[in-house]
């Protein structure tokens, strides 16, 4: 199913939730968002008095047959461990993994704030999966120095090896007696 837009076709993942055993899911291991334990406690409080309104996004493992989140941490940690459902609704998306990667950060992006240390650890494994500089920008919604300050606090060489050289200062002759 789709939805017509001045854009194009828009897919609605949102209109195939399907229920997954909770030991079936399981966290990704790049998400650089983190809520506080009192917003956590809101998070639960709102699934209680508002119902489990947006499903977790996923995509399927079949390697190791599971359900990797790529959006929904927190909720489907409050459903996992606070709440100790046994089943969790999920819409699956079909994404490698740099995409997955850059779904979880426009999702977060949109709601809330990113730790810089975390989002300089992200950008450096969409480097890693080789993902340009300019495509890690767009796909993240990041201004093109954003990505490379991000790039330069986790402090490895190796993001910058085909980046062109820039002077950016020049040496001057100084005169002591001056």
């Amino acid at each position: 199913m789709k939805l017509k837009s001045v854009k194009g076709n828009i897919e609605l993942p949102c209109m195939e939730v399907i229920l997954v055993p909770v030991e079936k899911v399981m966290a990704n291991n790049y998400n650089p968002n983190r809520v506080p334990e009192n917003n956590m406690k809101l998070l639960e409080q709102s699934i209680i008095d508002n119902g489990f309104c947006f499903p977790i996004v996923v995509i399927y493992d079949d390697v190791i047959d599971k359900y990797i989140v790529i959006d929904g941490f927190h909720r489907y940690t409050v459903l996992k461990e606070r709440l100790q459902v046994k089943e969790i609704p999920v819409v699956v998306l079909k994404h490698d993994l740099s995409q997955r990667m850059a779904a979880t950060v426009q999702f977060n992006r949109a709601r809330g704030v990113h730790q810089v240390e975390l989002m300089g650890d992200l950008v450096q494994a969409l480097v890693n999966q080789g993902m340009e500089d300019e495509e890690i920008a767009k796909h993240l919604g990041m201004e093109y120095d954003e990505v490379y300050r991000l790039k330069q606090i986790t402090g490895i060489a190796e993001l910058f090896k085909n980046q062109t050289y820039s002077k950016s200062w020049q040496m001057m002759e100084v005169d002591e007696n001056v």
